[in-house]
């Protein structure tokens, strides 16, 4: 075996064990009660409707939700700490950018010029203390997921709308290599022009059938880099 393979298992058992500690939390339902005396004062659902009730302007957590739900992925793994990835799945890490022509802030004026954020970080708060990795700064995934909301008026915006989603997924091997190519190597982000230059969208009930066909990219990659 390979070096570059014998490190992506260490990374992928990594993860593996990431996941499991991280999704062990308790998921509150929609029926469970805040209690006050000893008695039912309100429920779960009345927060959630308090403070997740404006769902257009949660455009970020709505994109990693449709990702994870396409995956059927039940639990978040990234809501208890920070964990440099958003998603694993066939133990790969995913990086899932979100954004929209509207938002909540800036009324009916459309945000012509998207961006998303491709920022390299250390990964020493989840590896073995003894790997170099920590030592250097990388972008932590094997695949960014980059998902547009497609909808351009502020006064028919529908969160619900899933059809109204493009969703664009790129190894991360093929973004690193971009900016070496044009000699940036710790770019921060990436405009939504480069990503469609990269690859097609795919819509939601394409994007599983994507995904797989990704991680199959990184796992020949990793093959050809120790041929």
């Amino acid at each position: 075996m390979g070096a570059n393979k014998e490190r992506q298992q260490r990374l992928e058992k990594a993860v593996a064990e990431r996941r499991r500690q991280m999704t062990q939390y308790h998921s509150f339902t929609e029926d469970e009660m805040f209690i006050v005396k000893g008695s039912p004062a309100f429920s779960v659902l009345d927060f959630w409707r308090f403070e997740f009730g404006a769902l257009i302007s949660m455009v970020g957590t709505i994109g990693e939700f449709l990702v994870c739900r396409a995956l059927e992925i039940p639990k978040a793994e990234n809501v208890l700490k920070w964990t440099g990835y958003d998603v694993s799945y066939k133990c790969k890490r995913i990086e899932v950018k979100s954004t929209s022509y509207i938002h909540s802030w800036n009324g009916n004026k459309q945000s012509d010029v998207r961006t998303f954020s491709i920022a390299p970080s250390h990964n020493n708060y989840w590896l073995v203390k003894d790997d170099s990795d920590t030592k250097k700064l990388s972008r932590q995934s094997e695949l960014y997921v980059f998902c547009l909301n497609t909808q351009r008026n502020y006064e028919t915006f529908d969160p619900l709308k899933i059809d109204s989603w493009e969703f664009y997924v790129i190894p991360t091997y093929r973004i690193n290599e971009r900016c070496d190519r044009i000699g940036i190597p710790d770019q921060k982000t990436i405009r939504l022009s480069v990503v469609k230059k990269m690859t097609e969208p795919v819509k939601w009930t394409e994007l599983k059938e994507k995904i797989d066909a990704g991680i199959d990219d990184v796992d020949q990659w990793v093959d050809r880099l120790d041929d």
